[in-house]
């Protein structure tokens, strides 16, 4: 009982800081060709390290074909972002608070975000309680999630709803729309961080606007 209600205790204490690794878990589509591309990024992991005002964001998909990493310090309102996709690299540097389109800050004035803490789920030891996230503008695009607040991060890595601040820590969530629908969970989490994994080289990278960044992945079809 001593070794049971220790290991309780560890795995829910709170997280000033620490390392999430999230994993791809589901995708699917209703349309074959799309399935087969997306089978491609099961798999894919991001690992998120965070302290205090600081966090980063390393993301790796379709096996090392495309990488991005993310620099985060709120503090002084700077936002870093290292992109390379087959070896074409580009360096966006920005203020965090212009980092989003106005797109994004659209979508997360008009969100609606519901919180259900009858719902819970445990997820690597830490209790969890559901969220929906529904816009008006986003006609059959839905969020679903669990989140802990335990984990003491604002670092939102979840694709169009970056603008959001949520009530905790998504451990899993799903994005669904009428094309396809993609879930990501949590499967480690460390209570100690690597500092070196806040530091980042720029060389050989293409130094880019957020706006140009933008639209040239919106030209290969892809929205960032």
């Amino acid at each position: 009982l001593l070794v049971s209600s220790n290991f309780i205790l560890n795995a829910q204490k709170v997280l000033e800081q620490g390392t999430v690794k999230m994993e791809i878990t589901d995708v699917k589509s209703e349309d074959p060709q799309m399935a087969m591309g997306l089978e491609m990024m099961k798999g894919s992991q991001t690992e998120l390290h965070f302290k205090g005002e600081q966090h980063a964001t390393y993301m790796n998909m379709m096996g090392g074909m495309m990488e991005m990493k993310v620099f985060v310090e709120s503090s002084k309102n700077q936002m870093n972002m290292l992109f390379d996709m087959m070896g074409k690299k580009a360096w966006i540097e920005s203020k965090l608070d212009e980092s989003q389109s106005v797109r994004d800050k659209e979508i997360a004035s008009k969100s609606n975000i519901e919180y259900d803490k009858n719902n819970t789920k445990e997820i690597l030891g830490y209790k969890c309680y559901k969220m929906t996230v529904t816009n008006p503008e986003m006609e059959g695009t839905t969020l679903t999630g669990y989140v802990t607040e335990q984990v003491k991060t604002k670092a939102n890595m979840i694709q169009g709803f970056q603008s959001l601040e949520f009530a905790g820590y998504p451990m899993e969530f799903t994005v669904s729309n009428p094309v396809l629908s993609m879930t990501m969970t949590a499967v480690e989490i460390k209570d100690t961080v690597d500092e070196s994994k806040f530091n980042f080289e720029t060389k050989g990278y293409t130094k880019m606007t957020m706006d140009e960044f933008q639209k040239t992945m919106s030209a290969m079809g892809m929205g960032f």
